[in-house]
């Protein structure tokens, strides 16, 4: 036992010191002053009892700096309870639309693929964006993109998000996971597998939607709409994928409220693991369970032996200059501070979030925004 947790350690370290590595050759490409878009997108924000986040959502796209006439706001009304649809009406205009989708007719999808299935297809402009309800944008944001999709030939584009760290115990914790999730996403399409993403900032051509069926053959899957598309056009040949490195490209998105919408958050999130193709993927999250539950396992053996008191006192502090790692280019990238100081203090927290949320994932049942999925 002892030798094959020095084995789990070793890989554990150099696996993040490859991830480092990845992570270190993304360049921030600096954007001439004179750089003119040309590129049209629809935004399509799917939304659900968002009545105390909307309005910010809609203020901060109306101070986007990007030529008017290229740009449009799509809100797509996922059955809301609340007064999110009276927020949104005043806003109404040629460049903010709202869809309600209790006015349309039934179909098969559901839940937010549907929502995001609805807006593409009224869509104006030959770029989709997706992005959430309780998001706000750098004033460049849409520029940066554009820059970026132009200067690769790309047809779909992964961008960066972060929590907004309100201070809190429990919003430190979600931003600094939150944080190492996305620079696991970097360092793995740095090392030629772009593989992870987010849809509260994703981008594709519009025709690509359509070309692939939408969200044909994994309509079946409650949640996972930017995985499963992403993974999608990853399986056909010579796909073209930007990651848009830049720091006036992040999206900044709120931590959950209370620690069970939290947890429901990272079950919805662990159950997407099933279906995903890749293998480097996969194997690098199979991994990082395995690991923290070793390290699990090692905690509750110390207290009933002493002999796995220092073994488990090696683990855990491998993991956290593992994890430093990453971290070290990570929290400058994202203008993430305190960084060290969260991952030392909630370490115990985090490897007993991490094996549970796998676990229950499998469950195959979760409540999201009032609705229970599977």
């Amino acid at each position: 036992m002892f030798y094959f947790l020095i084995f789990i350690g070793l890989i554990y370290f150099i696996g993040f010191a490859i991830l480092r590595y990845g992570f270190k050759n993304m360049q921030t490409p600096l954007i001439p002053i004179d750089y003119k878009p040309s590129l049209k997108f629809s935004i399509i924000v799917p939304a659900r009892n968002e009545e105390h986040n909307i309005v910010q959502l809609i203020h901060s796209f109306e101070q986007l700096n990007y030529p008017e006439s290229h740009y449009e706001l799509i809100i797509v009304d996922d059955f809301s309870e609340d007064s999110t649809v009276e927020k949104i009406l005043p806003f109404c205009s040629s460049s903010i639309r709202l869809l309600q989708l209790k006015n349309l007719e039934e179909q098969t999808l559901k839940n937010k693929k549907r929502a995001l299935h609805e807006g593409i297809q009224i869509a104006h402009h030959d770029y989709i964006i997706t992005t959430d309800a309780d998001c706000v944008f750098d004033k460049n944001w849409l520029r940066t993109i554009a820059y970026f999709i132009e200067r690769d030939q790309s047809r779909m584009a992964i961008a960066p998000v972060r929590f907004n760290n309100d201070g809190t115990i429990l919003a430190a914790f979600q931003s600094l996971d939150f944080m190492m999730m996305q620079s696991i996403g970097i360092s793995l399409y740095a090392l030629g597998s772009a593989s992870m993403n987010n849809g509260a900032n994703f981008v594709f051509e519009k025709q690509l939607f359509f070309e692939l069926k939408g969200f044909h053959g994994v309509d079946h899957i409650a949640s996972g709409d930017d995985f499963l598309f992403l993974n999608k056009y990853r399986q056909t040949t010579n796909p073209k994928i930007s990651y848009v490195f830049h720091p006036e490209a992040i999206v900044q998105t709120l931590p959950q409220a209370d620690v069970r919408s939290f947890f429901q958050q990272r079950v919805r999130w662990a159950s997407k693991m099933g279906n995903y193709k890749n293998l480097l993927l996969t194997s690098t999250l199979v991994f990082v369970f395995i690991f923290n539950l070793c390290c699990l396992i090692l905690f509750v053996l110390a207290f009933s032996n002493t002999h796995y008191v220092m073994l488990c006192i090696t683990f855990v502090a491998l993991k956290i200059i593992a994890e430093a790692l990453l971290l070290s280019r990570a929290k400058q990238f994202f203008n993430f501070k305190n960084a060290y100081l969260i991952l030392i203090s909630l370490q115990l927290p985090h490897i007993i979030y991490m094996v549970s949320a796998a676990l229950f994932s499998k469950l195959k049942t979760y409540e999201w925004k009032g609705r229970v999925l599977r």
